[in-house]
């Protein structure tokens, strides 16, 4: 058994990919922080992370450390081959359709509500692994000689030996779908027309103003992905179809393909530094049964923004009042008292509710229906 450099950057990268991989799921499933992200596309985006930091990268660690592939059965260095393109196909396609949501949330966000239903989007990502599967499936079942042991990274990859034309095609088929997908989408954002509806989203549409910042922050993360892969699959289609690159250091093949399975856990990092609802599902995990933080049950001053309408032109008035939480059922009780004065053409009233180690938020809508003396006040929690 032999102790190299890379051995330390495999466990290290695993350890990462599966830690953080990890929180970000138990952040989606426990915690109702993340809002205004399609959670089946992130999450599917997840797991297909996680399962690269659980099914393929181990195996590199120990044989990292033997110097050799440490399963002697050809069978499994193929079946490892093959789920390393499914994790990738996964993780490309699940990543394309959160930019999808956004565009479609931010462009039309009427169109939205029924085009991005929980039922369909579970549709979609099924479709997704299915193709991603499908596409492996006429060489993956053939065991004849389709994957090889690549040394200098430690790990099984796949051989298109005779197969280049079918590989050359269908990874054609398969990745430009998704790539186009994430120009068209990521394009929008610098727009005019972005611009616009995210002024309209930080003045308004209060509830929602945080999704032009995850459509960006998706953006970047993007960016990230592609940037992480194309010098690694750059480097392949030269050493396949133009000259050979068995002679480059072993570094280079080493360093260039953990840079890109690395992009498993570098969104965690990005989530982190840009999402202020994912750092508040962190703080929440800490006390997501009972509240024992000191701060989480001390009631709070909330303001009301009541969005009315004069004259064609939109303004905003605010109104104070205490709200408590009854941690034990997480149930909100509201006690307010305020002045009625008449209100002509009330549209919308949003209140955010600080709770949950400061930073958790609770969005109320309530509809106000005025009279002269009266207000009838409808509270949807």
């Amino acid at each position: 058994m032999e102790f190299h450099a890379e051995s330390l950057v495999t466990v290290f990268f695993t350890g990462l990919i599966v830690c953080f991989n990890t929180l970000i799921l138990l952040v989606i499933v426990w915690t109702e922080s993340i809002r205004n992200i399609n959670k089946i596309y992130l999450a599917s985006l997840t797991v297909s992370d996680l399962c690269v930091g659980v099914f393929i990268t181990p195996f590199a660690v120990f044989s990292s450390f033997s110097n050799a592939w440490i399963v002697n059965d050809e069978k499994f260095c193929h079946i490892e081959a093959y789920l390393l393109v499914i994790f990738f196909i996964a993780g490309l396609y699940s990543l394309a359709w959160i930019n999808v949501d956004h565009y479609l949330a931010i462009r039309k966000p009427q169109r939205h509500k029924v085009a991005m239903t929980t039922a369909r989007s579970l549709c979609w990502i099924i479709f997704v692994w299915i193709g991603a599967v499908s596409f492996c499936s006429p060489t993956l079942f053939s065991f004849k000689d389709q994957a090889k042991y690549y040394e200098e990274v430690f790990l099984c990859t796949i051989n298109a030996g005779s197969h280049k034309p079918y590989f050359v095609t269908a990874g054609i088929l398969v990745i430009l779908p998704a790539f186009f997908a994430l120009v068209s989408t990521n394009a929008y954002l610098f727009t005019k027309s972005f611009r616009k509806k995210r002024h309209m989203y930080q003045t308004i549409l209060i509830d929602t103003a945080s999704r032009p910042n995850n459509y960006f922050m998706n953006f970047i993360i993007s960016m990230i992905f592609l940037i992480a892969w194309i010098p690694w699959l750059v480097l392949q289609i030269y050493g396949e179809f133009i000259d050979n690159v068995s002679d480059y250091p072993h570094s280079v093949h080493f360093y260039l393909l953990w840079f890109g399975i690395g992009n498993s856990f570098y969104k965690f990092f990005v989530y982190l530094l840009w999402s202020r609802d994912f750092r508040r599902g962190l703080r929440q995990l800490c006390c997501h049964n009972d509240c024992k933080c000191a701060k989480c049950s001390m009631p709070q001053s909330v303001s009301l923004n009541f969005v009315t309408m004069n004259a064609g032109k939109w303004s905003c008035k605010q109104l104070s009042f205490l709200s408590l939480l009854d941690s034990r059922f997480h149930k909100i009780i509201i006690e307010y008292i305020f002045k009625f004065k008449r209100l002509h053409n009330s549209v919308a009233c949003f209140t955010q509710f600080l709770h949950n180690c400061e930073e958790f938020c609770f969005y109320i809508y309530i509809s106000l229906d005025f009279s002269d003396n009266q207000a009838n006040t409808k509270i949807d929690l």
